[in-house]
């Protein structure tokens, strides 16, 4: 039989009066790697963070198997943000250093003791040169060199601070950090946040690879069906498991069988009701015609009380179910023509970049974090200029531009309802009828929009774009937020779009569905493909291109010069960088007052007081991610003006 690590029963756990786990059971098994799926709010991180021992349940039990060791990888890339990566990795590692100190120190004491003590030093000297080795032993400091390089680390990473790092590196300083340990398994919730589609990739094989059992929380679809053994979806506070058929893809035999499961139930359901509905006519029949035999009424209706309703098929949250129109009929015209396009900051992102859209075309925009996607969407949508090169669309075609902070830029104060209906021609019910089909309805529309949550305000953005039906979308990081069920709805009200779509995002799933050509951005340049995503992915892992499905390339020798950032820049620069440093302590400082209040006598039973916290703490972190955002660009600009004046 496989070991057990975690075994759990009847977890239940409420939140503000409201129940988030409610008989969660299940059992994680040795070399099992689970998926583990449900919608926003489902209590996904809530039930890896019980698992883990970080946080407890209000019920039910957790039993772990004896001496096992749990690694955590949280969401949230800042938590653990302290000191240098040095140091984190480190501390990682401080059980073998641990036990290399008392291995020198047993034998200085046995170099000295008398045969009387000698006995006893060696025995604890053989305990703890197991606990050593068990730890990793004298391979530690290879093996950590092994994992920089692998995280994307170089030497000179290792002294700065982790505060210095942008989101996607801190990711993988926490993910190094953890493998360090050498969990017997770990618990990794959302890893592929902030990672690039490179760095995905290798985390997506340094699990296949490994032995140890996992339990993952991801929106990455595509994440899920390579690297998932078994699926486990927590819906209504339950844990529902469905193992993967060998050599399938788990996220979608998961999707296969729980239809069939619940066409299942529903077809169950439909005969308990039949077989009620005769059973209460023969009983209604009987006392209709007069008859005497009381007894065998009696019997019948004590029979009909013994029938147990089957659960039937479970009721879905709501997810986008509205198709996106253009205001435009397509045809093969252009709709929109890039030539020579370049793009620097303080080093060079692209050059000499070009390419044709016709109506209708889609084209997905992948590359390396830092390559200069958004920057490409951001100059199509005429929001900052490009150094050289043109950006010419078709006549009567205006782009619609979704970035990965819109939700930011929703107007203070204002009701959702009123935001959507700002598009041209849009009345109040049909903002209200694109709010509901994103499963925001009834009294929702009239909510002032800092009172939702970052999800929800997303969904709003995308009520009001596909209020605009413009003909061509460009879309940066659009899924971001959204859970499995909203992402795939999503996804099907792109196919009905008939203009184009420009599409910088990670999600995989949601490339290779609308995907016509790949324009693939790198710090080496850019090439433009032919074919779809999956063509795209099957060409790019094997490591070589074929120069005939290759539209174009750039050129190195086209790269636009520009002048070294000026002295008063780096000082702006410097002083913005510890404005936005200050402003983040203060965030935090709030966020730990706010959160405080969570924990005071009495709040459960106080509804406003907990709506108010909430509304509070995501307001803070609205500020706290674009204060972020902002240090971040700040500090990446410094960084590449050292490296240009060095």
């Amino acid at each position: 039989m496989p070991m057990e690590w975690i075994r759990f029963s009847d977890l239940a756990r409420t939140y503000g009066g409201q129940s988030v786990l409610s008989g969660a059971s299940g059992v994680l098994r040795d070399s099992q790697k689970i998926g583990l799926v449900g919608r926003n709010g489902a209590g996904k991180s809530t039930l890896l963070r019980i698992l883990a021992g970080m946080d407890r349940a209000d019920g039910g039990t957790v039993v772990r198997a004896r001496g096992a060791r749990f690694g955590f990888v949280g969401q949230d890339a800042s938590e653990g943000a302290h000191g240098s990566l040095r140091e984190a990795l480190e501390s990682a590692v401080s059980a073998v250093l641990e036990h290399e100190r008392e291995l020198r120190a047993l034998e200085e004491a046995m170099a000295t003791a008398n045969e009387s003590d000698l006995e006893r030093l060696m025995v604890r000297y053989g305990q703890a040169h197991d606990d050593f080795e068990r730890h990793g032993g004298a391979a530690m400091p290879r093996r950590m060199r092994s994992m920089i390089a692998a995280f994307g680390f170089g030497e000179d990473d290792l002294d700065r601070p982790l505060r210095e790092f942008s989101g996607g590196q801190r990711t993988r300083a926490n993910l190094a950090r953890v493998l360090l340990e050498d969990p017997d398994c770990l618990l990794l919730d959302e890893p592929t946040n902030h990672l690039d589609l490179e760095a995905v990739r290798r985390l997506e094989d340094l699990i296949i690879s490994d032995r140890r059992a996992y339990i993952i929380v991801s929106h990455d679809r595509y994440v899920l069906d390579r690297v998932s053994t078994d699926i486990w979806e927590l819906d209504v506070g339950k844990v529902i498991d469905y193992p993967a058929p060998r050599g399938a893809g788990a996220y979608a035999a998961f999707v296969a069988e729980r239809q069939v499961r619940e066409e299942a139930a529903a077809a169950e359901s439909e005969r308990f009701e039949a077989e009620r509905d005769r059973r209460l006519k023969v009983i209604a029949e009987l006392r209709t015609h007069g008859s005497h035999n009381y007894a065998q009424v009696r019997s019948r209706e004590k029979q009909l009380a013994k029938l147990v309703a089957p659960e039937g098929p479970r009721r879905r949250a709501r997810a986008i179910g509205i198709g996106l129109r253009s205001s435009r009929a397509t045809g093969r015209s252009v709709a929109i023509s890039v030539d020579g396009l370049a793009k620097r900051f303080a080093k060079p992102l692209f050059s000499g970049l070009r390419f044709e859209l016709v109506a209708g075309e889609r084209l997905a925009v992948v590359g390396p974090n830092g390559a200069g996607k958004s920057t490409l969407l951001k100059i199509l949508a005429s929001m900052i200029k490009a150094d050289a090169g043109t950006v010419t669309f078709g006549s009567g075609v205006a782009p619609a531009y979704f970035s990965q902070d819109s939700s930011e830029a929703l107007p203070p104060g204002a009701r959702a309802v009123d935001v959507v209906a700002h598009a041209p021609g849009i009345t109040p019910q049909r903002a209200r009828s694109l709010l509901g089909a994103l499963g925001l309805s009834g009294e929702a529309g009239d909510k002032p929009v800092e009172s939702f949550s970052g999800g929800e305000r997303r969904r709003i953005m995308l009520a009001r774009l596909i209020a605009g039906e413009a003909p061509c979308l460009l879309l940066d990081e659009p899924t971001n937020d959204l859970d499995i069920d909203s992402r795939e709805a999503f996804e099907r009200a792109l196919d009905t779009f008939p203009g184009s779509i420009i599409a910088v995002s990670h999600d995989r799933y949601l490339l290779r569905r609308i995907a016509d050509r790949v324009l693939s951005l790198s710090p080496s340049g850019w090439e433009l493909f032919d074919g779809g995503y999956d063509a795209f992915e099957n060409r790019d892992s094997k490591g070589s291109l074929d120069s005939a499905q290759v539209d174009e390339r750039s050129k190195p020798e086209e790269a636009v010069p520009r002048a070294p950032l000026s002295k008063n820049r780096r000082a702006q620069l410097e002083a913005d960088c510890a404005a936005r440093e200050l402003e983040i302590e203060e965030l935090d400082a709030r966020r730990s007052e706010v959160e405080a209040r969570f924990a005071a006598p009495g709040i459960g039973k106080d509804a406003d007081a907990i709506r108010a916290a909430t509304s509070e703490l995501e307001s803070i972190a609205r500020e706290h991610a674009a204060a972020m955002s902002a240090w971040e660009n700040a500090i990446a600009e410094l960084a590449a003006f050292e490296i240009e004046t060095r």
